[in-house]
């Protein structure tokens, strides 16, 4: 049975009943059924519970944003016992970017509802509990619901909220970039690549996770970002920077231990990279945006 919420969007003559305690809003409406005896089903992504990282760091407390500040890609799967049965991709280009209708037979099933800025495709959404993202279709502020659906004339349209999964790492470099590099290079482990939808935390994968960041050219002060799943709300990643030149040669190399990072927060490490002495000195920040500051 999907689970009844109060969301910020009306539907026009419908009725909607409410539970302030959970994820979807259900809209009762008249029938729709196909020639085959199936329902037509609307999901509409309705409200994030957090903002974007950027509205955060811009201060912008705004409770509700729009859907193309959040992401870019979209995700709609139901399943049914464990199995997938529909899905729906979507890309920030279409026009009706947050709302997809799907034809299901009345009965009781699972929605997943994924939000994020990966590049090159979707993730991996067999299975609800292992969602895959790749080094190459990039780690990014991902957005999701899970939760029973039931399918039934009384509710025909299910508006959707949506809650952050991903922890976020700025890497800040503000002493000046030596003109022979071109780029760094990543390579952190403690998080997951992997989202378990069901639980809201990494999967039972600790990813070796790799990020690329051009930077020739570029002035300082430098901010490559770095996204995880955490397998509890707090984690800690050991971290590894090589600063390459144009024939991918190593020229400066740092590790970092032990940085902290937790689920919707900002962890920003920050200092000069390329000389020689450097201290960490850790401090807390209790701003609307929790981002916690970290000197390198």
């Amino acid at each position: 049975m999907v689970v009844i919420v109060a969301a910020i969007m009306s539907v026009a003559a419908c009725e909607k009943a409410v539970d302030e305690e959970s994820d979807v809003v259900s809209s009762s409406s008249s029938s729709k059924t196909t020639k085959d005896g199936k329902l037509n089903v609307t999901f509409r992504v309705a409200e994030f519970r957090q903002v974007p990282y950027e509205s955060m760091k811009r201060n912008d407390t705004r409770s509700v944003v729009d859907i193309t500040e959040c992401c870019t890609h979209l995700n709609f799967v139901v399943y049914k016992d464990g199995k997938k049965i529909d899905s729906r991709t979507q890309t920030n280009g279409n026009a009706d970017f947050g709302e997809t209708t799907m034809s299901l037979r009345a009965g009781d099933y699972q929605l997943l509802v994924l939000a994020h800025n990966s590049v090159g495709g979707s993730p991996t959404l067999t299975d609800p509990e292992k969602i895959q993202f790749t080094n190459q279709l990039g780690y990014s502020d991902t957005f999701y619901y899970y939760g029973n659906l039931s399918v039934d004339n009384d509710q025909l349209t299910h508006e959707i909220r949506l809650t952050r999964a991903s922890a976020r790492l700025c890497f800040i470099v503000t002493d000046d970039i030596p003109e022979n590099i071109t780029y760094f290079y990543f390579t952190f482990t403690g998080g997951s690549g992997v989202l378990n939808a069901v639980t809201g935390t990494g999967g039972n994968v600790n990813s070796k996770q790799e990020k690329k960041a051009k930077v020739e050219g570029l002035a300082s002060p430098i901010t490559m970002n770095l996204y995880t799943f955490l397998h509890e709300e707090e984690g800690l990643l050991n971290i590894k920077v090589d600063a390459l030149n144009s024939k991918g040669e190593v020229v400066v190399s740092r590790s970092f231990e032990k940085v902290p990072v937790s689920r919707n927060k900002i962890t920003e490490y920050k200092g000069s990279f390329f000389e020689k002495n450097h201290t960490l000195n850790f401090t807390a920040d209790t701003d609307w945006a929790d981002t916690l500051r970290i000197s390198f």
